[in-house]
């Protein structure tokens, strides 16, 4: 008799704290695109730089656009934050954190200019 009561008060203690077990949280970080650094911009020089000059000091861009008339390579640069929740309720969140990036402007085939963009 007296084992039973013991186990059935151990049962009462895991159905009491497992709830309080399965409550949580999980985060996760995503880095997503090419951070420029501004000192490898500084290997580039307006109107002589080629886009092969372009290519082998920034790599490959993350798209091709148009800005100011003028064919560009962006690199673009975000942060994203994942999270989970558990408590007892189920809930996700995705939140870009930081953005930014460099648009490289092109004219014949020649570095025209960079501009940053946040």
């Amino acid at each position: 008799m007296g084992t039973k009561r013991v186990h059935m008060n151990q049962w009462w203690v895991l159905v009491a704290v497992l709830p309080v077990l399965l409550q949580g949280c999980f985060v996760d970080l995503k880095e997503r695109g090419t951070e420029i650094d501004p000192l490898l911009l500084s290997q580039l020089q307006p109107g002589l730089s080629t886009k092969a000059d372009v290519l082998r000091v920034l790599g490959v861009p993350t798209r091709n656009s148009v800005v100011q008339d003028r064919e560009a390579w962006m690199y673009d640069y975000s942060i994203e934050k994942h999270s989970v929740l558990f408590l007892g309720l189920y809930n996700e969140e995705r939140k870009t954190i930081q953005q930014r990036g460099v648009a490289v402007l092109f004219a014949d085939e020649r570095l025209y200019s960079f501009v940053f963009m946040e």
